[in-house]
């Protein structure tokens, strides 16, 4: 087999090693806007790495426009530039002292991939008849007298570790998507305590620290299919999306294994039903469920998502009239005893190696499981 594909593969498996804390690299753009004593408007646009990785050796498509609501002119100015950070240094690109007639203006700053920032404001008159600056409390560099806080932007965005958390949780998910930042929306950014470092999202066999971990809950939305990310320092941990629905404070994080014919023939070269193509996918479930019941149970009910499948992923599951009728295990040995009174689970050789794959992989994965054992005899026979 050839290593680069065998790279492939740990590739797709590897796409939820995030579950771990991932080092990724983003890019946070800053906006400081004030109003100075003579009437001149001081923009100072720059960047924040975020994440443990900071932001190192990476091309970074700077720009940054200031366009009024009203009329056709406009200053526009860009960068192209390989950075290098430290985590939490900042440096500033941008510095403008600019005269500006009042109105309305929106100052847009950052990479059109990695996320930008945008600063509606307004420039009006007090009054005295002295301009006085209208923008969100989030982007003013002080509250100068001039310089007036408007309340139109989420509360969390006065915070800069909750712009942090935000930052590196869409970052973290353009990169695991392969999209660009920007398309991925911030709905959500809440402030929560942890009861520990797995900051609610537990894996089998995992030990965490028992500390009062403070982080935040990141909603994100790209299209029609919503996330969930937790961060806490440098922390951070993706909810499985799946199954959809309100995702209880403290879950476990399980997988279901799936067939990949893609895999497959590129392992081997044709398709040879290898469970070497039979590859996990994460699922929450419950913290009060047994985890290792509920995954089998995820794995022969539902159906796999519409995302899962566009990808190549495959299940014959949920067969009709199979379920899962008890579960017993010990001394390492894990037996399922499945209902199928259709005998839908029977068929040619391929299938049925696929199918017991799928039972195996996922039940294996809990470490107090060393053997599977699948009664009756008759299901899964070819």
């Amino acid at each position: 087999m050839k290593r680069g594909a065998w790279g492939m593969v740990a590739g797709m498996v590897a796409g939820w090693a995030a579950l771990a804390g991932p080092a990724v690299e983003a890019l946070r753009p800053e906006i400081a806007l004030s109003m100075e004593a003579d009437g001149f408007v001081r923009v100072r646009c720059g960047v924040t790495p975020v994440g443990p990785a900071g932001y190192v050796e990476r091309l970074a498509e700077l720009g940054g426009s200031l366009v009024p609501q009203g009329g056709s002119w406009r200053i526009v100015a860009s960068f192209s530039e390989v950075l290098t950070l430290d985590p939490g240094a900042e440096r500033t690109f941008l510095d403008w002292r600019i005269w500006l007639p009042t109105g309305s203006y929106t100052l847009t700053w950052g990479d059109p991939c990695e996320g930008q920032a945008v600063a509606s404001f307004s420039v009006a008159q007090d009054e005295g008849g002295r301009n006085v600056l209208l923008a969100p409390r989030g982007f003013l560099d002080s509250l100068h007298p001039v310089a007036v806080p408007v309340a139109d932007e989420p509360a969390w965005l006065g915070d800069p570790e909750a712009r942090r958390a935000a930052a590196w949780a869409q970052a973290s998910l353009a990169e695991d998507l392969a999209v660009c930042a920007r398309r991925i929306k911030i709905v959500e950014v809440l402030a929560r305590d942890f009861a520990d470092t797995s900051l609610g999202v537990r894996e089998p066999g995992m030990m965490y620290a028992q500390m009062i971990t403070s982080g935040y809950v990141v909603c994100l939305r790209l299209v029609d299919r919503e996330f969930e990310y937790r961060v806490a320092g440098d922390l951070l941990v993706r909810v499985p999306d799946v199954p959809s629905g309100q995702v209880p404070d403290d879950v476990w994080v399980v997988r279901v294994y799936a067939y990949h014919a893609g895999v497959d023939s590129l392992l081997h070269g044709h398709t040879a039903c290898s469970p070497d193509a039979v590859l996990p996918l994460a699922r929450w479930v419950p913290f009060d469920a047994p985890p290792l019941e509920a995954s089998v149970r995820l794995l022969l009910d539902p159906p796999l998502a519409p995302w899962e499948t566009e990808v190549g992923y495959s299940s014959e599951f949920p067969l009709p009239g199979v379920r899962l009728e008890a579960v017993y295990a010990e001394d390492g040995v894990l037996t399922l005893v499945l209902a199928d009174p259709e005998h839908r689970t029977s068929g040619g050789a391929c299938r049925t190696a696929i199918l017991r794959a799928q039972i195996e992989k996922t039940a294996l994965q809990f470490p107090e499981v060393e053997e599977v054992r699948i009664l009756p005899p008759e299901v899964l026979q070819p």
